[in-house]
C-alpha cells in the first residue's frame, strides 16, 4: 500500500465505517453481530484487521478478552478512543507470526474484509499461523468477499458488485477482490469449514471453521 493511499485511509477512519456500511447494504454489520454472538465470556479473541474496532467492541461486550491487530494507525486511534484500555496492536496481518509467538493461545480468531486484500501466498501464510496460535478446537470466523459456488448467486453478485465496488472506492478509497475456492485454502491450512452464511446475495460470505 502506497504512502499516499495510506494517508487517505488514515485521514478518514470514521468515513470508512460509514462507507463500508453503505456499500455492504448493512451486511457487514450483521456479520459482525453474528460473530460477536459466538464469543463466550473469557474467550481469548484475536481480530485480524480490526480497523476502528467495531467488532472488537462487540466481542468485549460479550465478555471476550480481545486483541486487535491493524496496520492503519488512524483507524486504531479511533478504536482506542472508543474502547479505552483495549489491547490494540499496530502491525500488518502478514506479520502475525512476529506479533504472536505463543502457540495454541487464542480461543477464537475473527476477521472481516481482510483476506480479500491479500495475495494467495499471504492468505496461506496468515491462515497457517492462525492455525498455530489457535487452541485445539479453536474457532475461526472470516467474513469476506468470496466467489459463490452457486451459479445463480454468482450471477446476482456480478450484477450488484460493480456499482457497490465503485461506491466503496468513492467513500473509502479501498477495494477488494473476491476470493475463489476459499474453502479449500482454509481446509489446506488445517481447519474444518463447518458453516457458511451469505449476506447481500452472496457478495459477503461468513465462513465458520474449527481447528
Amino acid at each position: 500500500m502506497s504512502f499516499v493511499y495510506m494517508k487517505i485511509l488514515e485521514s478518514s477512519p470514521h468515513r470508512y465505517d460509514v462507507g463500508m456500511g453503505v456499500s455492504t447494504l448493512g451486511g457487514l454489520s450483521r456479520a459482525k453481530r453474528y460473530i460477536a454472538s459466538h464469543v463466550n465470556s473469557g474467550d481469548k479473541v484475536l481480530d485480524l484487521g480490526c480497523g476502528t474496532g467495531t467488532l472488537v467492541r462487540m466481542c468485549v461486550e460479550n465478555g471476550g478478552d480481545v486483541t486487535g491487530l491493524d496496520s492503519n494507525a488512524g483507524m486504531l486511534g479511533v478504536a482506542r478512543s472508543n474502547i479505552p484500555g483495549a489491547r490494540l496492536i499496530n502491525g500488518n496481518v502478514n506479520d502475525i507470526d512476529e506479533h504472536f509467538k505463543e502457540d495454541s493461545y487464542f480461543d477464537v480468531i475473527v476477521s472481516t474484509l481482510v483476506f480479500s486484500e491479500l495475495s494467495d501466498v499471504e492468505r496461506s501464510h496468515v491462515l497457517s499461523q492462525a492455525n498455530r496460535i489457535l487452541k485445539p478446537n479453536g474457532r475461526l470466523y472470516i467474513a469476506d468477499e468470496v466467489v459463490p459456488k452457486n451459479v445463480l448467486m454468482r450471477l446476482t453478485r456480478s450484477l450488484i458488485r460493480s456499482p457497490l465496488a465503485f461506491l466503496t472506492w468513492v467513500m473509502t478509497q479501498t477495494t477488494t477482490k473476491a476470493v475463489a475456492n476459499f474453502d479449500q485454502e482454509i481446509s489446506k491450512a488445517g481447519f474444518v469449514v463447518q458453516n457458511h452464511k451469505h449476506f447481500i446475495y452472496g457478495m459477503l460470505t461468513l465462513l465458520e471453521a474449527r481447528k
